[in-house]
Parts: C-alpha cells; structure tokens; sequence
C-alpha cells in the first residue's frame, strides 16, 4: 500500500493542474481590475494613456491630411500684425475678423516665426500633440488630487477606468491635431490653474488665478468658469484673497495687449470690443446644440435674453443650495466670510478635495447648455470633465444611466452637420447632468460614507 503522503501529493497535484486555468483568469481579471481602480495603480495607467495617445497622434498626423478652416485665417492676421496693424478691428483673416484676446495672437505669432512656412504646419501639428498629451496629463492630475485625503471622510478616489472615454473621441482627436484651433491651448491652460488651485496656499492660488488669466487671454469662453471661480476663492480664501485674485485677473488682461493695443482711449475700444465682443452673432449652419429650432428663433433677441436669464438663474440655484456643502450651507459661509474678510469662509478640511473643480466644471457645463450657439471646436470647452461630472452625480448615481448619457453627447458631437435629433440629444444629456448634480447626492460621498461604515 502506497504511503498516504504520496497520494495526497498526487491528489492535490492533479486538482491544482486542473484548477490552473481558471486560477490564472481569475488572477487576470484581478490585476486588470487593480490597474482599472487601485489608487496605486493610477499613474502607472496615465502612462499608459500617454504612450498610447502618443503612438496614436503621431498615426493620425502622418495618415490623415490636415482640415483647412481656421488655420490660414490665423495666419493671416499674424501678417497684419506683424505689418505693424494696431487697430484689433482691422485685423482680420479670410474667415473674417480677429474676435481673441492678445495672448491668442501672440502664440500664432510664435507659430508663424518658427515654422519653415504657414503652408508647412506638421511642426505645429506635432506641437499640438504636444499640448493634446499635456491636457490628458493635467486632467488625470485634477481627478487624482479630487481623491487625496484632507482630512474630510467625503472624499474618495477618482477610478483611473474614467481616463478612458478621455481617449475615446474622433471629434477631440480632430480639434487638436487636425484643425489647430485655439480652444484646447486656451483649456490646457486653464486645467493647469485648475491643478495650481487644488494645491492650495498662497502660492497655489495665486499661480492659478494667473493661468486662468492667461487661459482667458487666449479665448473668451474661460469666463463660463468665472461664477463658480468666485465661489470657491471666497470659500477658501476669504474677501481678501477674492480681492486679490480678481485684482490679479484684471491687471493680467490689460497687460497682455498693452504694448500693441491700448496707446489710446480709441485702440482700447477696439481692442476689447473686438477681443471680449458678446454681441456677436452666430451661424445658424454651424451650431450643433440649437437645429431643433428654426432660424428665426435661433437669431432673435428673445431667445438670446431667455438663455441669458436661465444661465443666471441656474447659477444662481446652485450657489444658494450645492455649491456650500457644509453645515447651514450658502448663509453660514456669506456669513463667516463678511464676519472676517481676512480668513477662509470655511474652515480647512470642511470641503472635499473635489469640490474646486467639481464647482468650476459645473459652472461652465451651465453655461455650455445655455450658449446662444456651439461649434464643433467647442467640445473641447467640457469633454474631459464629462466623466468626471458624471461619476459625481451627473449619472443620477447609476452607471448604465451615465454611459447612455455620454454615448448620446459624444454621438451629438460626432454627427456633421448637427441634425433636430443630434442637438436633442446634446441638450438632453446637458440637463440631465446638471439635474443629477442638483437633485441626486454625489455618488463619491455615498461611497465615501459605505467605506467608512465597512471599516
């Protein structure tokens, strides 16, 4: 008779052999959940990201031909300017007149003088590259930091798995690498002041308050981010510090045009009523949030005004009941900050670390769903803070719920030109964002709070 040992060792080989498979799936299907949620795992997946959108762009550029809509007109105006044109309501491209601010000019000016030719545009293509990955980089830094711990039990992590619908839209790759629009130099710009703010103190604050600046010194849309700016810098830095960083913001938009532009009272009302101009009128044709309505209702004053009430009053909705959360809510902090200008309104470790661009974003998606008209270019105005709007209650906390309402936004932005269904269903997935921030509580804190019962 064998020795007992010798068959269990058999035993116990032949049912780890024929565990193997299913031990090793599911080994795979750890590691690949870990990457997808561990919070150690974060970075190692933005590298990822990098290296694949990387590979990706450098494809596109060498693959797909370059869209000519407002690169020559850029460049055009450059040569205007550089002619020594100081009058901004003269300076125009064959797309009509220059309507950005100073700092737009001068980085295609820097174009202009570095490439071999304005006809030869792959150097800036890939500089563009440069600025798609830098944006991806600087987002994936404004969701990490949403997650680190303050000290407030509310907080919780920002899964990297939400960094993939980042990378999954043709329209953004397009805007970036093959149109060369100013609007995502103006957003990446912006996320940095973002980062700048979540790192806090003096400094932080006055770094951010500087690239949001500059960010609006290159397109005037910044300014969606303007209310809930407001809110948060006297949140945390008290009346003072809002003083400050307003003062800052004013001094940064007048230098910028300074030396070209503001010589006299006449080259001054030029300058910002061509670079700041809020009666512009738009073209029917090209808007992708408005084709369910006909054109005479999309060009009258009406509408115009009724969009510019909703915007305030949903701003104003916001303000007054999510936008404070903290005991006693919107009154305590008025309340704190008018008693003492100098200090914070609310106290360290009271607010969650999202709560600076989960403000800022919410602010500008109000203003996106009352924008008297889109263009494409403008998704990059609010495409990467989709999911993370998203994950914070604009899915009404139910994630079937939330890939449908990013499926139908992405799909409205995909479809050329805009049909009544496609602005439908954008305007659907705005309102059902900004419903579920409002109505629904975030799904971070719930989850916060269950992590914190199971301990």
């Amino acid at each position: 008779m064998p020795p007992l040992t010798s068959i269990s060792a058999k035993s116990n080989t032949k049912t780890d052999s024929s565990r193997a498979p299913s031990g090793l799936i599911q080994q795979g299907v750890n590691s690949l959940q870990a990457l997808l949620f561990d919070r150690k795992w974060y970075w190692p997946f933005v590298f990822l990201l990098l290296i694949g959108e990387a590979l990706l762009g450098v494809l596109i550029i060498w693959k797909i031909p370059y869209t000519k809509i407002d690169w020559p007109a850029y460049m055009q105006q450059v040569e205007m300017f550089l002619d020594g044109e100081r009058d901004y309501s003269k300076i125009e491209g064959e797309t009509g007149p220059l309507v950005y601010p100073a700092l737009h000019l001068y980085i295609y000016t820097l174009f202009y003088k570095f490439l071999p030719s304005i006809e030869s545009i792959r150097p800036a293509q890939y500089m563009f590259l440069g600025f798609y990955l830098i944006t991806l980089l600087l987002v994936s830094t404004v969701y990490y930091l949403s997650g680190s711990n303050n000290g407030n039990t509310r907080n919780k992590h920002y899964p990297q798995i939400l960094l993939i619908p980042l990378c999954l839209s043709k329209r953004l790759h397009s805007i970036f690498l093959l149109r060369l629009f100013n609007d995502p130099i103006a957003m990446m710009i912006f996320y940095g002041s973002v980062v700048a703010m979540m790192k806090g103190g003096k400094t932080g604050w006055r770094i951010g308050s500087t690239l949001y600046s500059l960010a609006l010194g290159v397109k005037m849309n910044i300014l969606l981010f303007l209310p809930g700016l407001l809110v948060v810098l006297f949140q945390y830095r008290g009346i003072y510090g809002t003083i400050e960083s307003i003062l800052a913001i004013t001094i940064i938009q007048l230098l910028l045009p300074a030396p070209y532009f503001l010589s006299s009272t006449y080259l001054s009302k030029a300058y910002f009523t061509s670079a700041f101009d809020f009666s512009r009128q738009f073209l029917y044709e090209w808007t992708v949030n408005w084709r369910f309505i006909d054109e005479k209702m999309f060009l009258s004053r009406e509408r115009a005004t009724l969009l510019l009430a909703g915007h305030l009053g949903v701003v104003i909705l916001f303000a007054s009941f999510k936008w404070s959360p903290i005991p006693g809510g919107t009154l305590t902090v008025l309340k704190n900050g008018l008693d003492q200008w100098s200090r914070p309104a609310i106290g360290t470790g009271q607010l969650p670390s999202y709560h600076i661009p989960l403000t800022l974003f919410i602010s500008n998606l109000i203003g996106i769903l009352f924008a008297r008209s889109l263009h494409y270019q403008f998704q990059s105005w609010y495409f990467h803070q989709l999911p993370f709007l998203l994950y914070s209650g604009g899915a009404w906390n139910s994630l079937p719920l939330g890939i449908t309402i990013w499926l139908m936004i992405e799909y409205a932005w995909e479809i050329t030109p805009a049909t009544p269904l496609s602005s439908g269903l954008l305007v659907l997935g705005h309102v059902l964002i900004l419903g579920g921030l409002f109505y629904r509580r975030s799904g971070v804190s719930n989850q916060g709070k269950a992590e914190k019962k199971s301990q």
